[in-house]
């Protein structure tokens, strides 16, 4: 291989690693802020449950 083709590789190889790292973060960040959005889901149902106390059986109108 001569040397021009050496260093065209050579930069595919670095675009492919960090378009491959680039989508790692991604994938991290997404998963990070989908436990963050459970976490506030469950925090606010549990302040919803607090708020509405169940009905008594005689307070029907």
């Amino acid at each position: 291989m001569s040397g021009g083709a050496q260093y065209v590789v050579a930069a595919y190889a670095v675009i492919w690693f960090l378009v491959l790292a680039y989508v790692v973060v991604l994938a991290a960040r997404s998963a990070r802020i989908g436990r963050r959005l459970e976490a506030i889901t469950r925090l606010l149902d549990r302040q919803e449950q607090r708020a509405d106390p169940p009905d008594a059986p005689g307070d029907a109108p």
